[in-house]
């Protein structure tokens, strides 16, 4: 075959039919064999990526938890030391009697009761009973003393009547209750009834 007798689109298909067919071998051979890695790689890459954007918007989490954190332990710190050891319980009680006792109440009873576990499971509530009598006024600065102990004090049940021969003084009832912290050595046997 000579090939200046060929005509024109003959000799023009000859010279693109190799490359075609070259291309479509190179295309065969490297090309579609690793077309299903690519997306492979493109569904790993898109994967790995929105892992990163998670752990990524963790860490930025992270600061902002560990300073909420921080903020928290403070502040139980400090509601730790509103909260009086057992030992320190009945002193905690017997000043609120004080208290009455320097404003002019008069106390005519005084009744601890068996303390009780608070529905947190973190404190023991430890009550009293109170029975006083005094004047009006002298109630006000009673309680308004009592709220400057540095512990939490709280007045679960009060009941007041006038009194018997003159009006202004007044007859209380009350129950005074503190707490102290449930020590860890307990909880863990109180979790170990539970269970």
């Amino acid at each position: 075959m000579d090939w200046d007798s060929l005509t024109k689109t003959k000799k023009i298909l000859l010279m693109v039919i190799p490359c075609l067919i070259m291309f479509f071998l190179f295309g065969s051979i490297y090309i579609l064999p690793n077309m299903d890695n690519i997306d492979k790689l493109k569904k790993e890459k898109n994967s790995l990526k929105e892992e990163i954007d998670k752990a990524n918007m963790i860490v930025a989490r992270y600061e902002e938890l560990k300073i909420l954190n921080e903020q928290l332990r403070k502040k139980m710190e400090i509601l730790t030391t509103l909260l009086p050891k057992e030992t320190e319980v009945s002193d905690v009680l017997k000043k609120v009697s004080e208290i009455g006792l320097q404003k002019g109440l008069v106390i005519t009873s005084w009744k601890p009761k068996d303390k009780k576990i608070h529905s947190s499971n973190e404190v023991y509530e430890i009550p009293v009973e109170v029975t006083m009598h005094g004047r009006y006024h002298i109630f006000g600065i009673f309680f308004a003393d009592i709220t400057r102990i540095e512990r939490i004090i709280n007045i679960k049940k009060m009941e007041i009547k006038k009194g018997d021969k003159e009006p202004t003084i007044l007859n209380m009832n009350l129950t005074a209750v503190t707490y102290s912290l449930i020590p860890e050595e307990e909880k863990k046997k109180m979790q170990q009834k539970k269970n």
